[in-house]
């Protein structure tokens, strides 16, 4: 008996050494884990099955399988593993793997909204990282689809939980530039940020270095000069008479007084600023977008500016100048609440309703103590 068992002891390490050494768990993932870091996906996938056979229907092992066929472009097979792993194991790190995996599954067959679907899901993750991605994801998803201002929601909502993730600020730098955003003030901005962050040998810190030095030619080329400034003197003149009766209520005159400061001093922002401000109050509106406008030439970077303009703009029903004026303020302070709100209203003006959606889930985030009448508009809005 003792002989009968040394000749199999013996048969077995012949085997190891001849290649047929036992299927253990194990050895099974640790061939699969190579062969995926190899990109030999086909020999991954043969393994990853050959361990749920050894080892039985196992979340992990599926999720696994679907992320192999995703590399070799079987999306069918990936839809099927991340649903199967999902059936296993419904909520939890696997879970939300599995969703992440079934969404990219999804997004390469060109089904976005089953892509959506399942991105979305994974927005109420208490992992940071996997919420940043997945809005990154969801980003890229709506620029596919043509809806840029959808995707700049997700990617301020993602830049606002992780502002130092590399790739979001590479992204906003890309969605910026691009149409029809073409914001390329912004867009240096961001990439600069990126260029920072960014891994050192990475493609896109090299191409991030390639738009900053292309951003700041086409910029310093097409920069606005700013009108050269008249008569600051009689211009500040003027611009106190003007606030004088605005405190008075002399709403006509004031806007008189405000036109002549622009004209003695066209360098006076603030009269600028104060003349849109009261042709606005005196339902002057083509005026008063005009002052704005020449106020924007002076200081672009003027919050207040920005948003009088756009809401202005909304009230005319001119909503794509109205989200033109908006995009560079929202994208300077993504927790602009009010600018936030009225870029949701713009798109619902213009029938958007699903990028309103989006812009209005952004406002909820922003406004945890919204009344329950908002968030059932909100509710409203229809889903991608």
């Amino acid at each position: 008996m003792r002989r009968f068992a040394s000749l199999i002891a013996m048969a077995a390490v012949a085997a190891f050494f001849a290649g047929c050494a036992p299927d253990t768990p194990e050895r099974l993932s640790a061939e699969a884990e190579a062969a995926y870091s190899a990109g030999e996906y086909g020999k991954a996938i043969a393994a990853y099955e050959r361990l749920l056979e050894v080892s039985g229907e196992d979340a992990m092992t599926y999720a696994n399988l679907a992320q192999c066929a995703l590399g070799a472009q079987d999306l069918e097979y990936a839809k099927t593993c991340a649903d199967k792993a999902l059936t296993l194991e419904g909520e939890g790190p696997t879970a939300e793997r599995a969703r992440e995996l079934s969404g990219m599954a999804a997004e390469a067959r060109q089904d976005f909204t089953a892509a959506a679907r399942a991105y979305r899901a994974l927005l109420t993750s208490d992992d940071t990282t996997l919420r940043t991605r997945v809005r990154s994801r969801l980003a890229r998803l709506y620029a596919k689809q043509k809806r840029a201002d959808s995707a700049l929601a997700m990617l301020l909502a993602a830049y606002g939980e992780a502002p130092q993730d590399a790739l979001t600020l590479y992204n906003l730098g890309l969605l910026c530039v691009n149409e029809p955003l073409r914001l390329r003030q912004s867009a240096l901005d961001y990439f600069r940020l990126a260029e920072r962050t960014l891994p050192e040998g990475t493609p896109e810190r090299a191409k991030a270095k390639t738009w900053i030095t292309r951003l700041e030619s086409n910029l310093n080329r097409l920069r606005q000069v700013p009108p050269s400034p008249g008569n600051t003197r009689k211009g500040a003149e003027y611009l106190r008479k003007a606030r004088e009766n605005m405190d008075r209520k002399r709403w006509r005159s004031a806007e008189d007084y405000a036109r002549q400061a622009t004209q003695a001093d066209p360098a006076n922002f603030d009269a600028a600023l104060t003349l849109g401000r009261l042709c606005t109050q005196n339902n002057h509106q083509s005026d008063a977008l005009e002052a704005y406008e020449a106020a924007l030439v002076l200081r672009s970077t003027s919050p207040e500016a920005r948003y009088e303009a756009a809401r202005l703009a909304y009230t005319m029903k001119r909503y794509g100048d109205a989200a033109n004026f908006l995009r560079p303020l929202l994208l300077t302070q993504p927790k602009n609440l009010s600018a936030a709100d009225l870029m949701m209203r713009i798109l619902y003006a213009q029938q958007k309703g699903a990028d309103a959606r989006v812009w209005g889930e952004y406002c909820l985030a922003l406004m945890p103590n919204a009344t329950e009448t908002y968030r059932k508009f909100v509710d409203s809005l229809p889903r991608d």
